[in-house]
């Protein structure tokens, strides 16, 4: 069985507090989910060439999740990229891409490489190289064209994303299915509607998934911590776990 590789750019929530980094992670070296703002600056820093990535998956268009996809289609411009990329998201992701890109980097689109442009649907799965992914709708931002998690098979290894999302029934199936989940925790225990906390969330989420699956938390405020969870990991910036 090959290992799962899973390098995280960033664990902070959309507020960066304490200085986290924007939540993000890389499977497999390859395929890079969420564009957060700091993404490019931290894959850098775990060594991953941008070149390299074959696919970026988006959950969402929060700017904490989005925005720094124009800082990566920049590299790829005048980086060297010459092999396609794979974008995946909502519907209009590709219209919000274009129009804040061409606004920011004037040009911006006009490179050596192809685009393909996916639009996620729930329930439709999508194969991007070696990545097989199966989009789930969540409950988060109703007035954004579509919320979604992720459930996922790289080189036979089952993972699942959950994106962000208040707790619903999208969440537990993904941790059911899963050998490790990727879920949202923002907060220890606030009562934010859109958001997991730890305290009142995760208990019900790690209940759902089997006993040896492993749990990462990410999108994190810096007092969270694993609860006392079995199998349950409080991501860090800038590190890189395999299973």
């Amino acid at each position: 069985m090959q290992p799962l590789e899973l390098g995280f750019v960033g664990t902070g929530n959309a507020f960066a507090p304490e200085g986290l980094c924007w939540n993000g992670f890389v499977a497999g070296g390859r395929y890079l989910f969420e564009a957060p703002p700091s993404g490019l600056m931290a894959l850098n820093r775990l060594g991953v060439d941008p070149n390299a990535l074959e696919a970026v998956i988006l959950s969402h268009h929060h700017g904490d999740h989005f925005l720094g996809l124009p800082s990566l289609l920049l590299h790829w411009k005048y980086q060297g990229r010459e092999r396609p990329i794979t974008i995946v998201g909502p519907p209009r992701t590709m219209h919000l891409a274009q129009t804040i890109g061409e606004a920011v980097y004037p040009g911006l689109f006009e490179g050596n490489y192809e685009i393909q442009w996916h639009e996620a649907e729930p329930g439709k799965s999508l194969q991007v190289g070696e990545l097989l992914i199966e989009p789930v709708e969540v409950e988060h931002d109703s007035r954004l064209s579509l919320n979604l998690g992720y459930q996922c098979e790289l080189r036979g290894r089952r993972f699942a994303y959950t994106g962000d999302t208040a707790m619903c029934d999208a969440v537990l199936d993904l941790a059911r299915a899963s050998e490790v989940l990727v879920s949202e925790c923002a907060s220890r225990d606030a009562h934010i509607p859109i958001h997991m906390n730890l305290v009142d969330d995760i208990p019900k989420v790690r209940e759902a998934m089997k006993g040896d699956a492993t749990l990462i938390l990410t999108h994190l405020t810096p007092d969270v911590d694993d609860n006392g969870f079995a199998n349950t990991i409080v991501a860090s910036d800038l590190e890189t776990y395999r299973f």
